[in-house]
């Protein structure tokens, strides 16, 4: 049986490739993961003799360098063994229940593998070039890291602007295909990507005065008793620039011609997402330029005369 625990109880160990990958995209990939669960486990393993100013940023990104010394000049396979050996450690000696593998590299194939049999769920992440298809689709989920890469951002230096930058990425990681988060989720989201984080450091009595005093993110309170509702200010104002990619709409309106002929012309809000997330090369809808399947039908004229939006349900008109 595969250990799906929810969310808020994931424990994450993310095992980076250097040499094959590079730590340009890695704080966008913990962006992500702050939405799936708590990275309890970062190392990154190579060659740290000759790694220059990378060891800096480790420290910025708070992992571990694991020192692999090359037997051989060409150093190949070192750092993919000692990473294999230090996963299957701790599938047998941890609590870790979600593995985040960083390469594109085929050779990690039987270690995924072995991971997904032993009931973990197994995240790959590697340059979409190079990323072998037998990789991918061996992984429960994979992140395609190229041109994500976001200049690490220091929290709390003078508050202000640092603790905005910071609620945008977290609104980014965890906002659903409407654009929109809970605000405890959020929260939660907030504190992973900076411990540090304090509404009340920030000159607020409540997380929600707090979010309500922030011009990049627009508020919404229920009816009655509940959770508050949040969303990016520029979802709604921000006019939604061109995609360069020819045809992603043609593409996009023939995966889901084909789910609704299956299924009486609704198409669920996730499924309809996940193609159109597909066909623009993110890894979500609310990754890319569009963040919500009502700006992805606004931006395309073939998409918004013949499919409209009805809560988180894609409609054939």
């Amino acid at each position: 049986m595969t250990t799906m625990a929810s969310s808020a109880d994931r424990q994450i160990a993310v095992l980076v490739d250097v040499e094959n990958v590079g730590l340009s995209s890695i704080q966008w990939l913990f962006d992500q993961l702050a939405d799936i669960g708590r990275i309890i486990v970062k190392r990154a393993y190579g060659d740290w003799s000759v790694a220059g100013n990378k060891r800096d940023q480790l420290l910025e990104l708070g992992i571990e360098a694991i020192q692999v010394f090359h037997a051989t000049p060409s150093g190949k396979n070192t750092s993919d063994i000692r990473l294999g050996i230090d996963a299957v450690d701790l599938l047998y000696q941890s609590t870790v229940d979600t593995f985040v593998i960083v390469s594109a590299d085929s050779d990690f194939v039987p270690l995924v593998s072995r991971l997904r049999a032993a009931g973990k769920m197994v995240i790959g992440a590697g340059d979409k070039k190079n990323a072998p298809h037998s990789l991918v689709i061996s992984c429960d989920r994979y992140y395609y890291l190229e041109k994500q890469a976001k200049p690490l951002a220091r929290v709390h230096k003078g508050k202000g602007r640092s603790s905005d930058v910071l609620l945008t990425r977290a609104v980014e990681a965890t906002m659903d295909e409407q654009g929109r988060v809970v605000g405890s989720k959020l929260h939660q989201a907030l504190q992973r990507l900076d411990p540090s984080f304090s509404f009340r450091v920030l000159g607020h009595s409540t997380f929600t005065r707090y979010l309500e005093a922030s011009p990049g993110v627009k508020v919404t309170r229920p009816g009655g008793a509940g959770d508050v509702t949040v969303e990016l200010a520029e979802t709604a104002t921000m006019p939604v620039p061109e995609v360069t990619v020819a045809g992603w709409d043609v593409r996009i309106d023939a995966a889901w011609s084909k789910r609704a002929a299956a299924s009486g012309d609704r198409i669920p809000g996730p499924n309809a997402a996940g193609d159109a997330a597909k066909f623009l090369g993110v890894s979500k809808l609310s990754a890319s330029r569009y963040r919500t399947l009502q700006a992805l039908l606004d931006a395309s004229e073939l998409l918004s005369g013949k499919w409209r939006r009805d809560g988180n349900t894609v409609i054939r008109r």
